[in-house]
């Protein structure tokens, strides 16, 4: 009986750790005052996408495909486009894994920094 317990507690312990979890912030400010903050955790396959600060009012987000960098053009179109109000979270499941994202206070049609 004892060892069933271990043993248990064993399998339990190593689920723990199998768990993932990857966190991005997004924070620009100007004179002081944040005109983007955003942050996106992926918590065992579900991003959630959380707009904090945003001078338009929402966060502009845009899901790109793993083979995408945020430095250059992608050749792939975009998986998702969220707009999310401040103050506001979505979640999204099933993304593929390593996807990439970016994020901006104006809706964008890539994410490379102009």
């Amino acid at each position: 009986m004892r060892t069933a317990v271990v043993a248990s507690l064993c399998v339990l312990m190593l689920a723990a750790c199998q768990q993932s979890n990857n966190t991005s912030v997004t924070r620009i400010r100007a004179n002081g005052v944040d005109t983007l903050y955003s942050k996106t955790t992926v918590d065992n396959g579900v991003a959630s996408f959380d707009c904090i600060a945003s001078s338009s009012g929402r966060c502009h987000y845009l899901v790109l495909d793993a083979r995408c960098t945020k430095d250059t053009d992608c050749p792939y179109l975009p998986l998702h486009r969220l707009a999310v109000a401040v103050g506001k979270t979505e979640q999204m499941a099933g993304l593929p894994a390593g996807f990439q994202h970016c994020v901006s206070a104006v809706q964008k049609e890539q994410c490379h920094r102009e």
